[in-house]
Protein backbone atom coordinates (compact mmCIF):
# COMPACT_ATOMS: atom_id res chain seq x y z
CA UNK A 1 0.00 0.00 0.00
CA UNK A 2 1.60 3.55 -1.05
CA UNK A 3 0.91 6.49 1.26
CA UNK A 4 -1.36 8.26 -1.45
CA UNK A 5 -3.61 4.76 -0.69
CA UNK A 6 -3.61 5.39 2.82
CA UNK A 7 -4.13 8.89 2.59
CA UNK A 8 -7.63 8.03 0.95
CA UNK A 9 -8.51 5.46 3.50
CA UNK A 10 -8.16 7.68 6.12
CA UNK A 11 -10.01 10.29 4.61
CA UNK A 12 -12.75 7.66 4.00
CA UNK A 13 -12.54 7.18 7.51
CA UNK A 14 -12.72 10.96 8.37
CA UNK A 15 -15.74 10.83 6.39
CA UNK A 16 -17.94 7.82 7.66
CA UNK A 17 -16.95 9.38 11.36
CA UNK A 18 -18.88 12.29 10.12
CA UNK A 19 -22.03 10.64 9.02
CA UNK A 20 -25.04 11.63 11.23
CA UNK A 21 -27.32 9.15 10.23
CA UNK A 22 -25.18 5.91 12.40
CA UNK A 23 -26.09 4.32 15.31
CA UNK A 24 -24.08 4.71 18.17
CA UNK A 25 -23.13 1.01 18.35
CA UNK A 26 -22.28 1.46 14.46
CA UNK A 27 -20.36 4.74 15.91
CA UNK A 28 -17.70 2.67 17.73
CA UNK A 29 -17.22 0.54 15.68
CA UNK A 30 -16.24 2.65 13.24
CA UNK A 31 -14.44 4.41 15.44
CA UNK A 32 -12.49 1.25 16.27
CA UNK A 33 -12.02 0.54 12.67
CA UNK A 34 -10.79 3.92 12.71
CA UNK A 35 -8.07 3.52 15.65
CA UNK A 36 -6.84 0.19 13.13
CA UNK A 37 -6.08 2.53 10.72
CA UNK A 38 -4.45 5.27 11.94
CA UNK A 39 -1.81 3.28 14.03
CA UNK A 40 -1.09 1.06 10.80
CA UNK A 41 -0.93 4.54 9.06
CA UNK A 42 1.78 6.17 11.92
CA UNK A 43 3.53 2.67 11.90
CA UNK A 44 4.27 2.74 7.93
CA UNK A 45 5.34 6.48 8.17
CA UNK A 46 7.63 5.50 11.14
CA UNK A 47 9.02 2.94 8.55
CA UNK A 48 9.15 5.18 5.56
CA UNK A 49 11.05 7.99 7.76
CA UNK A 50 13.44 5.24 9.33
CA UNK A 51 14.37 3.87 5.35
CA UNK A 52 14.55 7.89 4.44
CA UNK A 53 16.81 8.77 7.21
CA UNK A 54 19.30 5.49 6.56
CA UNK A 55 19.60 6.13 2.90
CA UNK A 56 20.41 9.84 3.66
CA UNK A 57 22.65 8.60 6.16
CA UNK A 58 24.16 6.16 3.56
CA UNK A 59 24.43 8.62 0.40
CA UNK A 60 26.64 10.75 3.19
CA UNK A 61 28.83 7.77 4.25
CA UNK A 62 29.57 4.29 3.27
CA UNK A 63 30.37 3.20 7.09
CA UNK A 64 26.47 2.16 7.06
CA UNK A 65 26.88 -0.90 4.45
CA UNK A 66 27.42 -3.11 7.53
CA UNK A 67 25.87 -1.63 9.92
CA UNK A 68 23.18 -3.09 12.31
CA UNK A 69 20.85 -0.41 10.74
CA UNK A 70 21.31 -1.77 7.45
CA UNK A 71 20.92 -5.26 8.50
CA UNK A 72 17.32 -4.70 10.21
CA UNK A 73 16.40 -3.04 7.06
CA UNK A 74 17.50 -5.37 4.63
CA UNK A 75 16.44 -8.46 6.89
CA UNK A 76 19.63 -9.83 7.35
CA UNK A 77 20.81 -9.19 10.88
CA UNK A 78 17.53 -9.01 13.41
CA UNK A 79 19.23 -12.34 15.50
CA UNK A 80 22.31 -10.36 15.40
CA UNK A 81 20.74 -7.69 17.15
CA UNK A 82 19.14 -9.14 19.49
CA UNK A 83 22.02 -11.02 20.99
CA UNK A 84 24.35 -8.59 20.75
CA UNK A 85 22.06 -5.87 22.68
CA UNK A 86 21.85 -8.50 25.75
Amino acid sequence: MTLIELQRIMGDRVNVTLKEEVTPEERQQDNEQTALVIGLAKQMINNGDLILRTEKLMAQTKALTHSYAMELINGNGENNFAESSK
